[in-house]
């Protein structure tokens, strides 16, 4: 067979394969008929399909913090003086109240060294009595004296020696009450001494860290003890830095010792940090808690939570939606069959869910995919909400 004769027959068996195939397809078509038309039609539209979803309103109520629990008043006992222990009337956890005998010291050689300064200083007192007595004879005596000099009855000397005599008894008159003055002030101190022997409660509250026993024998400010003012209580937390703008002194907030607590415990902020510390960048912040019937203590943990004053109506959406970098959010969302961008300000991320603050009303239909393949102004059809 000619090379010309073979492509030939090539050309009609193409020609009945084709021819074939084009009445089965009509066939089939025949059918089917538009039922399976409309489900291989083609969408001839320029719109792009999407699907959209709505915001999800987040009451913005409160915000929670893990806390320590410390007494709102600690005051430090302590020894002023040096003396052994003779008495220990307290125990960790007795309530005590200001001024209260705590730890009472041997005190018998500060007593004896009052007595010895009392009687020194009646000496002291009767001798410059004595002084102060003859200072009248020796004033007149030289008054006499000056008197005869001047008349050239007596020689100078005698007037210097009167005049040596009035001067020596006045610095004696002098040194007698200032040794007076200085036994009275050592009387007084040995009586504050005294007074000190016995150690009392600084504050009012609840002994804690107990660190004396009877026999002992102690040092100026050797620590024994503390006192708990635990009718205010201070729970501790820490706020972060992007955080602590939002916190107000005098904010209310409530405390419960955990999940499960039946009891809350309401209080207020009473003091902020001025600075961060400066490894965590957190701001500690104290709350102050009514505590009367004493049933929250020192060193514990407990979950606070910080009230704002007002309800604050925020939004949620999937961080997914949400494009842009810091300061310069966005979402798209479908305005009437058009895609258009709309600017945000977002708060915190739980859950993958963004925090929308302002930009979003809560009744957009955001765009939730094909986000590559839109910009503002596409034309865009809903195929699901």
């Amino acid at each position: 067979m000619s090379k010309k004769r073979m492509i030939s027959v090539v050309i009609i068996v193409v020609i009945f394969i084709s021819g074939v195939a084009f009445f089965k397809r009509n066939e089939i078509q025949s059918i089917y008929g538009a039922k399976d038309n409309q489900s291989v039609a083609p969408v001839t539209s320029d719109k792009v399909a999407v699907e959209v979803v709505r915001p999800k309103e987040a009451q913005s109520e409160s915000s929670y913090f893990k806390a320590t629990l410390e007494a709102d008043q600690e005051g430090i006992v302590s020894s002023k003086n040096s003396g052994k222990v003779v008495s220990v009337l307290f125990e960790d956890g007795k309530q005590v109240t200001q001024g209260e005998t705590l730890v009472i010291l041997d005190d018998q050689d500060i007593k004896n060294q009052i007595k010895s300064a009392e009687s020194q200083l009646e000496v002291s007192k009767a001798s410059l009595q004595k002084t102060e007595a003859s200072l009248e004879n020796t004033q007149r005596a030289y008054e006499r004296t000056k008197i005869l000099a001047q008349q050239g009855a007596v020689a100078q000397v005698e007037l210097d020696n009167a005049e040596t005599s009035l001067k020596m008894i006045k610095a004696d008159i002098a040194s007698g009450q200032a040794n007076i003055q200085a036994g009275q002030t050592n009387i007084d101190n040995l009586t504050t001494t005294l007074a000190d022997m016995i150690i009392r409660a600084p504050i009012t509250g609840v002994m804690d860290s107990k660190n004396v026993k009877l026999g002992q024998f102690l040092t100026p400010g050797n620590v024994l003890g503390k006192v708990n003012d635990i009718s205010l209580m201070d729970a501790v937390i820490e706020i972060d830095q992007n955080q602590i703008q939002t916190i107000k002194i005098g904010q209310k907030a409530k405390l419960k010792l955990n999940e499960d607590d039946t009891n809350t415990y309401e209080g207020v902020v009473k003091s902020i940090n001025s600075s961060a510390d400066s490894s965590s960048r957190a701001f500690k912040v104290k709350i102050q808690l009514n505590n009367e019937k004493l049933s929250l203590k020192p060193g514990v943990f407990a979950k606070v939570t910080l009230m704002n004053d007002a309800k604050v109506q925020n939004f949620v959406i999937p961080v997914a939606l949400i494009a842009g970098k810091e300061g310069n959010y966005s979402v798209y969302i479908n305005d009437n069959g058009i895609a258009k961008k709309q600017a945000v300000t977002v708060g915190k991320l739980v859950n993958n869910q963004a925090e929308i603050k302002s930009g979003l009303q809560g009744n957009e239909s955001i765009i939730s995919t094909n986000l590559n393949m839109i910009q503002e102004g596409d034309k865009i059809t809903v195929v699901s909400e």
